[in-house]
């Protein structure tokens, strides 16, 4: 049996008042049936981009040939090597490679890297600033992760996106870089829950919508601490 004790959720619940960046539509929840109307059950009618809250870009995000969501397995999905990385930065700062290497012997050998750039608080206070200045990767710090780890399969960030939106002119390839690659099984995900104390983490476990059709999808994350 599962010990549920060690199991920390990574993961915000998606939510109407849940904040999104500036191209993502917000969620909608409309009841349809209601028990309180004298209905026999509820039922709501659901509305989201799938790119919102806590969610798991896979390839075909930014890659025309690239694998969607529904096309990997339950292994591209599960890390046993995760790597944690306190990164505070200021914000719209562009992260390169100079901020990467002090962290380098830390990533090596990680399957997954959850970069805690100390947004979490930011996403309570001042959701605005949480999304439109929010810091974010460049594509030299892609490439330079790309380059050094190579046994790496996913990032995480407690950031609505990957790179700086305030400069997605500049920052938007960093995706490319990361998702490109005939047949390349990768994740990026996004506006993580990542104020937990991850001193022991051992696993982790993404387990997103399968939804046919599309490139990503929302997720729950699942911790698990060493016991």
């Amino acid at each position: 049996m599962l010990d549920t004790r060690r199991m920390l959720y990574l993961s915000f619940p998606l939510s109407p008042d849940g904040p999104v960046p500036p191209a993502i539509t917000p969620m909608q929840i409309t009841p349809r049936y209601q028990l309180s109307a004298g209905d026999d059950a509820n039922v709501y009618r659901v509305s989201f981009d799938n790119h919102s809250g806590t969610h798991a870009d896979a390839p075909a995000h930014v890659i025309a040939n690239g694998l969607r969501i529904t096309d990997l397995s339950l292994a591209d999905f599960t890390f046993a090597r995760p790597a944690v990385v306190d990164l505070p930065l200021p914000d719209t700062t562009i992260i390169t490679p100079d901020h990467l290497q002090p962290h380098l012997r830390r990533m090596q050998g990680a399957d997954i890297v959850l970069f805690r750039l100390g947004y979490g608080p930011v996403r309570r206070a001042e959701p605005q600033r949480y999304l439109a200045q929010c810091p974010g990767f460049g594509v030299a710090g892609a490439e330079y992760l790309r380059r050094e780890l190579p046994a790496l399969r996913a990032v995480g960030m407690d950031v609505p996106s990957f790179v700086c939106i305030e400069y997605l002119g500049e920052t938007m390839r960093a995706h490319n870089v990361m998702l490109g690659g005939e047949g390349r099984r990768f994740l990026l995900v996004e506006d993580m829950d990542l104020e937990k104390d991850l001193t022991s983490l051992s696993e982790l476990l993404v387990v997103p919508w399968l939804m046919a059709g599309v490139d990503s999808a929302p997720c729950t994350v699942l911790g698990i601490l060493a016991a």
